[in-house]
């Protein structure tokens, strides 16, 4: 398996997730030419993805989503609340997901995971390839046990950091935004952030984290980093992972057999 971030934020979300029996998009919040190219960078032909698993409907993560399903013939895979959103044409093919069940989709095992967000019926994923697991959850403006437990055996996980609860109070936003962002239906922080991987880090299984969703206005890589690394020092399990990463905007960040020694004790900031 090898898991490509291709852009990650209010401007747009993609990931691809890459196995020799084919490939899955995790959201489409970019261009169809944008993916083209990032895949072509990647040697992946968009004819090799399987599906495109959307998160929810808000247009960051679905800009190309039933475009791209519509010219490869390839199905959306979402819950039914944010398929009834989308508002989907007729001749795009469509799989519904649920929270809690596990779906099996093709050499995949998927189960959508219940994240708290302002759309109407968002999810993240843990998702299965062999013996492989990446777990991904950004757009939430909280954790709960349920989202711990369903990343437990994740190697790779993609939180959300968005903001640094400080800096969101004095950037430019509108009093609606801020209250918006930081409400329990909006974006994590990187406190937040940190204390979910600190619980995660508690069963002491070595993983990767990425942080992802930075806030351009109220978030910088290095603040995110310094952040959530403070708290899981306070925690005493940073050593619990091989890298942990600040995702880019846009800038494709690739995980997978090839890269995991490279990343063995790096702490990035790619911006």
């Amino acid at each position: 398996m090898r898991v490509a971030a291709f852009a990650s934020g209010s401007t747009g979300n993609a990931t691809l997730i890459t196995t020799p029996d084919g490939a899955l998009l995790y959201d489409a919040g970019l261009p169809q030419r944008a993916i083209a190219a990032q895949c072509a960078s990647l040697g992946v032909a968009l004819s090799s993805i399987r599906g495109v698993f959307v998160s929810h409907e808000h247009t960051d993560h679905t800009t190309s989503a039933v475009a791209l399903a519509r010219r490869y013939q390839i199905p959306l895979i979402a819950t039914m609340g944010t398929l009834r959103a989308l508002k989907i044409p007729a001749g795009v093919e469509t799989i519904a997901c649920r929270a809690g069940d596990t779906l099996a989709f093709g050499a995949f095992s998927i189960l959508p995971i219940r994240v708290s967000h302002d759309a109407q019926e968002p999810v993240g994923i843990t998702l299965r390839y062999g013996e492989r697991t990446v777990s991904i959850a950004t757009d939430l403006g909280e954790w709960d046990q349920t989202l711990l437990d369903a990343c437990r055996d994740a190697e790779l996980i993609i939180i959300e950091s968005n903001h640094e609860r400080e800096h969101l109070m004095q950037c430019g936003y509108t009093a609606a935004l801020k209250q918006r962002i930081a409400s329990r239906t909006g974006h994590l922080d990187n406190v937040q952030a940190g204390t979910f991987l600190a619980h995660l880090a508690a069963d002491g299984k070595k993983r990767t984290a990425w942080l992802a969703h930075l806030s351009q206005e109220a978030n910088t890589a290095t603040v995110a980093l310094r952040s959530v690394t403070s708290v899981l020092k306070f925690h005493q399990c940073e050593a619990q992972y091989r890298s942990i990463v600040a995702l880019p905007r846009q800038k494709t960040v690739v995980w997978g057999d090839a890269q995991r020694s490279f990343q063995l004790d790096l702490w990035a900031d790619p911006q």
